[in-house]
C-alpha cells in the first residue's frame, strides 16, 4: 500500500513541476516579442537559460549528493522559483531580462533532475515502482496546461501564465513536504576527483556528446517551433495545441518504457529514437502548412521519449550510486549545453536563411548524433 501512495504522490508532483513549465516554455518567444527583442536577442536570452542550467545544475547536484537530501532541495528550489517567475512581469528592457531569467533559472532548472534522481533513489527501494510511469504524468501535466495557457495566454495576456506557474509550484512543494521518504539522509564520502573521474569515463564522454547533439537540435526546435507555426499559418492558439500533441504522444511509450528496454535494451532505443529525430525534423522542414506540422509532432512520443529514457537508464547503469545526483545534474548540464548552442545558433542563422533551412540543419545534427551512438554500442 505504501509503494502505491508514492506512486500517486510522485506522479501528482510531477504533473505539477511539467505543468508549471508548461506556463512558460512554450510561451517564451511571444513574451519576447512583446518585450521588442530581436531575434538575436531572442537567442540570447534562450541561451541564458541553458547556460544558466549548465552551471547550476552540477552544483546543486554536488550540494545534494554531499550535503543534503533530494526532496530538502527540490522543495526550496521550488519555493525560491515560484517567487522569482514574477521578476519576469516586471523585468523590462533587454538586460533585465537577462538577469530576470538568471535568477529564476537558477532555482529552476535543477529541479527536474533532482526530482528524477530523488525518483530513482525511491525505486530502488520500492521495486514495483517504475520511473515511466510516474513520468508519463509529467508529460499529461504539461500537455493539459500547455492546452488551456494556449486559450489563457492569447485572451488575458503572457503575465497570467506566470502567476499560474507560481500557484502551481506552491502546490507541489505542499505535496511533497508530506511524502515521508526523505531519502537517504546521510552525507556521502564524494569529492571534486570523483567528479572528474566520472567525466573522464569514455561511455560517459560519448553519452554526453550525444546527449549535447541532441539537444542543439531538441532546444532549437523547442525555441523556434512558433516560428515555424507562425510562418505555416498558425497563432498562439496553434501552439497550445502542438504542445499538448507533443507531451501527449508521449505516454505510450512511458508508460511501457521499462519493458520496452528490458527487451531491446538502453543503446538500441536510444539509437532508434534518434533516426526519428532526424526524420522528424526534415519532415519539418517540407510543411507549408500548420496542420502536418500538427501531426508530426506526434512522432515525439518515440523520438524524446526514447531519448530521455534511455539515456538516463544508460546513465545510472554507468555511474557510481554514491555520485546518481550529480550524473543526473550533469546530464541535464549536457541538456542545457546542446540547448544553449541550438538556441543562440538558432537565432543568429533566422538572421540569414529561412525556418524550412533551420530545421534542415537541425536534422543532420540528428544524423551526426547516430554515428556518435553506433561508436558509444561498439565501446559497450
Amino acid at each position: 500500500m505504501e509503494h502505491k501512495t508514492l506512486s500517486i504522490k510522485l506522479s501528482v508532483i510531477y504533473s505539477i513541476i511539467y505543468g508549471a513549465l508548461a506556463c512558460i516554455y512554450p510561451f517564451l518567444i511571444y513574451y519576447f516579442q512583446e518585450k521588442g527583442l530581436s531575434y538575436m536577442e531572442m537567442g540570447i536570452a534562450f541561451a541564458v537559460i541553458s547556460i544558466t542550467g549548465v552551471i547550476v545544475q552540477p552544483i546543486w547536484g554536488f550540494i545534494t549528493d554531499k550535503y543534503s537530501n533530494q526532496r530538502t532541495v527540490i522543495i526550496i528550489a521550488m519555493c525560491f522559483s515560484a517567487l522569482f517567475v514574477y521578476s519576469l512581469i516586471l523585468a523590462n528592457g533587454f538586460y533585465v531580462i537577462i538577469l530576470s531569467i538568471i535568477l529564476l533559472m537558477s532555482f529552476q532548472s535543477p529541479i527536474v533532475p533532482i526530482a528524477d534522481a530523488y525518483s530513482y533513489e525511491i525505486i530502488e527501494q520500492y521495486k514495483k515502482l517504475q520511473y515511466g510511469k510516474i513520468r508519463l504524468m509529467g508529460s499529461f501535466g504539461y500537455a493539459v496546461v500547455a492546452l488551456l495557457m494556449g486559450y489563457i495566454v492569447k485572451k488575458t495576456g503572457i503575465n497570467t501564465s506566470y502567476v499560474i506557474y507560481s500557484i502551481l509550484m506552491f502546490f507541489g512543494v505542499l505535496l511533497l513536504a508530506s511524502i515521508d521518504y526523505k531519502g537517504k539522509g546521510m552525507r556521502k564520502n564524494i569529492s571534486f576527483a570523483d567528479i572528474v573521474d566520472l567525466i573522464r569515463y569514455k561511455k560517459f564522454i560519448l553519452l554526453m556528446i550525444s546527449v549535447i547533439l541532441t539537444n542543439i537540435a531538441n532546444g532549437s526546435n523547442s525555441s523556434y517551433m512558433p516560428v515555424l507555426i507562425g510562418k505555416t499559418g498558425g497563432d498562439v492558439t496553434q501552439l497550445g495545441i502542438v504542445w499538448f500533441i507533443i507531451a501527449i504522444s508521449e505516454l505510450p511509450a512511458f508508460y511501457f518504457g521499462a519493458k520496452l528496454i528490458y527487451k531491446y535494451g538502453e543503446l538500441n532505443l536510444y539509437i532508434f529514437g534518434v533516426g526519428l529525430f532526424a526524420l522528424r525534423y526534415f519532415l519539418d522542414s517540407l510543411c507549408d502548412d500548420y496542420v502536418p506540422v500538427l501531426v508530426i509532432q506526434m512522432m515525439q512520443g518515440v523520438t524524446y521519449t526514447f531519448y530521455l529514457m534511455t539515456s538516463l537508464q544508460y546513465l545510472n547503469k554507468i555511474s557510481p550510486a554514491k555520485m546518481r545526483t550529480s550524473a543526473i545534474t550533469l546530464h541535464a548540464a549536457a541538456i542545457g549545453i546542446g540547448a544553449a548552442v541550438g538556441n543562440i545558433g538558432g537565432g543568429i542563422l533566422l538572421e540569414y536563411i529561412s525556418i524550412f533551412t533551420l530545421y534542415q540543419i537541425l536534422a543532420f545534427t540528428c544524423v551526426i548524433c547516430l554515428y556518435i551512438l553506433i561508436v558509444l554500442k561498439k565501446v559497450e
